[in-house]
């Protein structure tokens, strides 16, 4: 009877065993499908987001693309606009002779000009009226143009117009033509996205195509997308609403449409007339990895309760390694083919955990590659940073890596026993860079410059590696023709004096240390005071001084200058009014301005109205400006200094010599007094630096510029630009700069 009652025991305990068994596995499975359910609805999500930023990424690269293609070409056609109207008076064969020299270094088809009247010349001896034309009339108003698509009248191509005024003396007195072939662009968008199964459409606002893509999948010979979206599937009519819904408000968006499969269709607008870039994919492309794990899930929903916990885990590795192949396509750098400052993070992160050799992170750009794109255009530019790129791969040896950030900034990991080894393969790098000639005519020589920082144990910021390489690179930047500079704690030191130092300035603004000094300017001939330059200066409460060199680089860095510039102004002012009513015999006396100001013509106003205040007549108060204010921005510089001329105010160009301007441009350019800078100075012995002074005092005097000398120091230097007809001197020959109290005995004497 126990053994029946213990048997029975048993079973009943096992029938309990296994109904808890069957609802653990049921509870299992409902948490589980419940789990899959939600978790499959987060990763849908997540996964479009991605689609989405991964479209908006390529579309905004495409965009770029197309900018610089257009705007360079409008720069080109500018520059050679320039040219022209350089010329001065000349007739139009003269001038076809000109641009048919040139033309075959640009993208145009052909180029061509036409005065106020509208009859175009060619380069290929057309004659055209084209004074209807919209690009014409747009020049005429003094406008750089992009026509939409036209039909080339000589061989039926598409083509798109550049237009860009011909001006004299601030007036249009003709317009410069350029086609530029529509099928150009196709190019240029033809290059493969999305592995091949993307293409690009340019559109205006109402649908009507700019540019229409050569893809076997695209709408061929589409005239209007609307139409072509309409004509594929009529399913496409709410595609098409939403589409025109995007372009009338001018912003960025997607739709999906029908065209024998589904497809992205991305709008980006490009900046450029009405006109906007369209990317189209096809939704499996870029659905087909989301849909293959929500797939996945759903199949291993199915079979939970046998594999629940080893199907999790596959899940979430496949999940993982598909969306990496999503991310790597953001990892590939799109003009050179290499790799991108991320997957360079990512790189130096993981190799540095895995080697034990020395590691050394570098930081390299190219000198001044601006020019690059100013002297050759922004395409033998792009030419240049892929040369580089392939060199950096092609330096790299087993376990180094290189990355781009961006324009010329790459980044290199490299390997080493001892820090020669660095030094010396840097020098190689460098040597087989400057192996590339950009021009057959122009000696140009490329000059890359290196931050080197050799990583320390215990390093583990990726960022903090590439900021210590960064302030090698600035140091390098800053030194005469320096090739690299390696970081050390004396760079990590100068640093954290230039925060402190910047920390200070508002202090020692605020508690009248700032200081002003004059530096007279003396007749060359009769030697007699003939004006003073204006400089601040920073004297701490100690009496200690603080250069110059340190912290106005810093005032202008943070925009702080223009307060500076505005109390040196005051002060000036202030000091003329009473040297005046004191009887002195004052001269005039300079002030500068730094760059910034160019960015607040406001300034204008709040300047004269010192000035009135001071009752100081204005020809005592005069301004100087630097020649690379007028390079980076000459339109506004033109316009400011103009009305500053009307207000009276003399316009001094310090530092002549030192940018990048053309003597051209100071025919366009309103200053009175032209600043020959100290290294022109200095190179007076040397017989090409003595015919350069020459030139340059023959041009003034042609153009009724007066010039001023500077870092005179010797008296062969005085007489030697007393002979050549500078007409004043400044320098440590006469007088170094000093305070106020000093400046009044020169005026005395």
């Amino acid at each position: 009877m126990q053994a029946v009652e213990g048997h029975h025991f048993l079973i009943m305990k096992r029938k309990k065993e296994s109904i808890f068994k069957v609802g653990y596995v049921i509870g299992l499975l409902i948490i589980s499908v419940v789990a899959f359910a939600w978790y499959s609805h987060i990763l849908k999500d997540e996964l479009r987001e991605l689609v989405r930023n991964t479209l908006k990424e390529v579309s905004n690269q495409n965009v770029l693309v197309v900018q610089k293609e257009i705007e360079g070409d409008l720069a080109s056609l500018d520059e050679i606009a320039e040219r022209i109207s350089a010329m001065g008076e000349t007739d139009e064969e003269e001038i076809l002779d000109v641009l048919r020299r040139i033309e075959e270094r640009y993208s145009f088809k052909r180029m061509g000009f036409c005065r106020t009247d509208g009859i175009l010349h060619t380069t290929v001896d057309d004659i055209a009226d084209v004074s209807e034309r919209e690009y014409f009339q747009a020049a005429m108003r003094g406008e750089n143009h992009v026509s939409d698509p036209l039909i080339d009248l000589m061989d039926g191509e598409e083509i798109i117009v550049f237009s860009a005024p011909i001006r004299s003396d601030g007036e249009v007195i003709g317009v410069l033509c350029a086609p530029y072939r529509v099928d150009s662009l196709k190019e240029v968008l033809a290059v493969s996205s999305f592995e091949g199964e993307g293409y690009t459409y340019i559109v205006e606002r109402d649908g009507d195509k700019i540019v229409d893509s050569t893809h076997p999948t695209s709408f061929q010979d589409m005239t209007n997308i609307f139409t072509s979206m309409t004509e594929a599937d009529e399913r496409n009519n709410q595609a098409v609403e939403d589409l025109k819904l995007i372009l009338d408000d001018g912003e960025t968006g997607y739709v999906i449409f029908y065209n024998k499969v589904d497809k992205y269709m991305y709008t980006t607008p490009l900046g450029i007339k009405d006109w906007f870039l369209i990317d189209v994919v096809p939704v499996d492309f870029m659905e087909n990895t989301s849909n293959y794990i929500i797939h996945r899930t759903y199949l291993m929903c199915g079979i939970l309760a046998v594999v629940g916990a080893v199907i999790a885990f596959l899940i979430m590795n496949e999940e993982r390694r598909k969306k990496q192949r999503i991310q790597n396509l953001l990892y590939v750098d799109e003009l050179t083919g290499g790799n991108t400052l991320a997957r360079f993070k990512m790189e130096v992160e993981s190799r540095i955990q895995q080697h034990d050799k020395k590691i050394a992170i570098i930081k390299m750009d190219l000198d001044d590659f601006k020019l690059v794109n100013e002297l050759f255009g922004y395409k033998e530019g792009d030419k240049v940073l892929c040369f580089v790129s392939r060199t950096l791969k092609e330096s790299c040896r087993d376990g180094e890596f290189m990355g781009r950030s961006n324009a010329d900034r790459f980044y290199i990991l490299l390997l080493y026993e001892e820090e020669k080894e660095v030094r010396q393969r840097i020098l190689k790098i460098a040597e087989n860079i400057q192996r590339l000639r950009l021009s057959e005519t122009l000696e140009y020589l490329l000059h890359p410059v290196f931050g080197i920082y050799y990583v320390e144990a215990g390093d583990n910021s990726i960022e903090d590696m590439l900021d210590c390489a960064s302030l090698a690179h600035n140091m390098a930047k800053q030194a005469k023709n320096g090739l690299y500079k390696v970081y050390t704690n004396e760079i990590k030191e100068k640093e954290l004096q230039k925060k402190q130092l910047s920390d200070q300035i508002e202090h020692a603004y605020r508690n009248h240390e700032f200081v002003v000094y004059y530096q007279p300017k003396y007749d060359s001939v009769t030697q007699k005071l003939a004006g003073a330059e204006a400089l601040v200066r920073w004297r701490r409460e100690d009496g200690q001084m603080v250069s110059p060199g340190l912290f106005v680089p810093l005032a202008e860095e943070s925009g702080f200058v223009c307060k500076l510039d505005e109390y040196v102004f005051r002060e000036v002012c202030r000091a003329q009014k009473q040297w005046m009513d004191r009887g002195l015999g004052i001269v005039p006396v300079s002030v500068n301005l730094s760059r910034r100001h160019l960015d607040n013509p406001e300034f204008i106003d709040e300047y004269k109205a010192i000035l009135d205040e001071s009752g100081v007549p204005i020809e005592y108060i005069q301004l100087e400006i630097t020649e690379s204010a007028m390079f980076e921005k000459k339109d506004e510089f033109v316009q400011i200094m103009e009305r500053l001329h009307d207000l009276g105010f003399m316009i001094l160009m310090d530092d002549f010599g030192t940018g990048y301007s053309s003597l051209m441009m100071l025919k366009s350019i309103p200053i009175d007094v032209m600043k020959l800078d100290k290294s022109f100075v200095d190179d007076y012995d040397d017989e090409r630096g003595e015919r350069i002074i020459r030139c340059v005092m023959r041009m003034a005097q042609d153009l009724s510029i007066a010039i001023t000398a500077e870092g005179v120091e010797t008296e062969a230097q005085y007489k030697f630009l007393t002979s050549v007809g500078c007409d004043t001197i400044q320098g440590y020959y006469f007088a170094r700069p000093m305070p106020g109290e000093e400046y009044e005995l020169h005026m005395q004497a």
